[in-house]
């Protein structure tokens, strides 16, 4: 693996080499060698990754609904996709003989490979060394992400409006899910009381209910309960 190489791309030096060489190691790869895949460096960088932009929007003076909504966007998979892709990192990612011959292009394993690279760079270079990291490649690409997106918190704003109302307590009921490992669809019901009042997809649990939540309030609009 050309390691110099990627090191240059992500403007960081390691110290440890190996933990660089595992945060591009497929589990395909790992389970046909017997050695060690990115996914331990994959849960810590997304943990890492979710403290760094969680302080970003904090001392930008986000109040609290915002930055849950603007960080679960900014650290969604597409965002980091892009990242890997964007800086050609994709073309190191070591997989087994056959998923080499799968597309990746647009696949989780490319966010799943930023977020290990991260937890490598946190644990060679702790938080300091991994805030510059996550600066130079997110930080341009947040405005843009936050622009284009409908920001407003719609289940906090549900559930403020059923109190005000009295209209009972409301709850989020995921009924189905599909699709592949890699690109699941979730379809989650939001209740109010004992009524169901409307339904929606979404890429996680979460995009489906703010997209119910965002449905029940046009509903609630129009006198339909």
């Amino acid at each position: 693996m050309r390691l110099t190489e990627i090191e240059n791309i992500i403007g960081y030096a390691f110290k440890n080499k190996t933990l660089l060489e595992r945060a591009f190691i497929h589990s395909s790869y790992a389970n046909e060698h017997g050695v060690e895949s990115y996914d331990r460096l994959e849960f810590l960088g997304d943990g890492v990754l979710d403290l760094i932009i969680a302080e970003m929007l904090y001392f930008a003076g986000n109040d609290e609904g915002d930055m849950t909504v603007k960080r679960s966007l900014v650290v969604s998979s597409a965002p980091l996709e892009e990242c890997v892709t964007d800086m050609g990192l994709d073309k190191f990612i070591i997989y087994g003989e056959g998923e080499s011959k799968q597309s990746h292009r647009h696949r989780k394993v490319l966010s799943d490979v930023y977020e290990a690279v991260l937890g490598a760079i946190y644990l060679d270079g702790e938080l300091t060394e991994a805030r510059k990291f996550v600066r130079n490649t997110l930080e341009s690409r947040m405005s843009d992400i936050l622009r284009k997106t409908d920001m407003k918190n719609y289940k906090g704003e549900l559930q403020e409006y059923c109190q005000a109302n009295r209209l009972g307590e409301v709850t989020y009921t995921t009924v189905t899910r599909k699709g592949p490992d890699h690109a699941p669809v979730f379809t989650v019901e939001v209740g109010i009381g004992s009524k169901i009042l409307a339904s929606a997809e979404g890429t996680s649990t979460k995009a489906a209910q703010r997209s119910a939540a965002k449905t029940a309030l046009e509903i609630l609009s129009k006198d339909r309960i």
